[in-house]
């Protein structure tokens, strides 16, 4: 029997936490337990950085760039 090695692959929100990848709106909307509009007013508040449009209908927000916002906002 082959042991179950750690093959369990981490969340949306691990990556955000740790900083990994790019997140949509939608992803942050369930993060941030708020609507996909509120994201966009706090972006366009300055309340979360802005976002990288990676192609045509493509728009996301660095999970690093999320993480070190909110973490200097939480002093």
């Amino acid at each position: 029997m082959i042991s179950e090695l750690n093959t369990q692959t981490p969340s949306e929100f691990d990556l955000i936490k740790n900083g990994v990848g790019y997140s949509s709106d939608r992803t942050l909307a369930k993060y941030f337990d708020a609507s996909r509009s509120t994201i966009w007013l706090w972006t366009r508040e300055g309340r979360l950085p802005k976002p990288v449009k990676l192609s045509n209908g493509s728009t996301r927000w660095s999970n690093k760039a999320v993480q070190e916002f909110t973490a200097k906002a939480a002093l």
